[in-house]
């Protein structure tokens, strides 16, 4: 199978809860919840990764907390290529009621500067130049901005 690069200018930890009913203005109690790694082209590296292939992730990540993100990555044996950048990933929640109804809170991440879209495209230009011959296949980009 080819070697499959995700870039992913966006990442996020997903925590998820469970909840019974969602009371706004109010105290409300999670039943549950999980946290992990999460943006589309980390979950698309992922399901890849879990079919065999040869995957490998890029975009930039938040220094402050990219533990999470690189221990997956570590534990798929998905090559990690983030740029790290300074601030947090993102965190979203979302918040699952008992009937089905979804609540999602998405936070901003980290900012990026013209220097890091450089770093970026720079280390993007020479994996590219890596593969003798071969080639990358961008399967997922999410071209959202990082403050979005």
């Amino acid at each position: 199978m080819s070697a499959i690069l995700t870039v992913t200018f966006n990442p996020a930890l997903d925590m998820t809860g469970t909840i019974g009913v969602l009371q706004p203005g109010d105290v409300n109690l999670v039943q549950n919840y999980t946290l992990h790694p999460a943006g589309k082209g980390v979950n698309v590296a992922r399901v890849l990764s879990d079919l065999g292939a040869n995957v490998s992730v890029s975009g930039f990540l938040g220094t402050d907390n990219q533990d999470p993100f690189s221990q997956l990555f570590a534990e798929q044996g998905i090559a990690d290529h983030f740029l790290r950048v300074p601030g947090v990933s993102r965190t979203n929640v979302k918040l699952v009621e008992n009937a089905g109804r979804v609540t999602d809170l998405n936070f901003p991440g980290m900012a990026v500067d013209q220097t890091h879209i450089d770093a970026l495209t720079e280390s993007l230009l020479a994996l590219a130049a890596s593969m003798n011959g071969s080639y990358w296949r961008a399967v997922y980009r999410q071209v959202s901005p990082p403050n979005s």
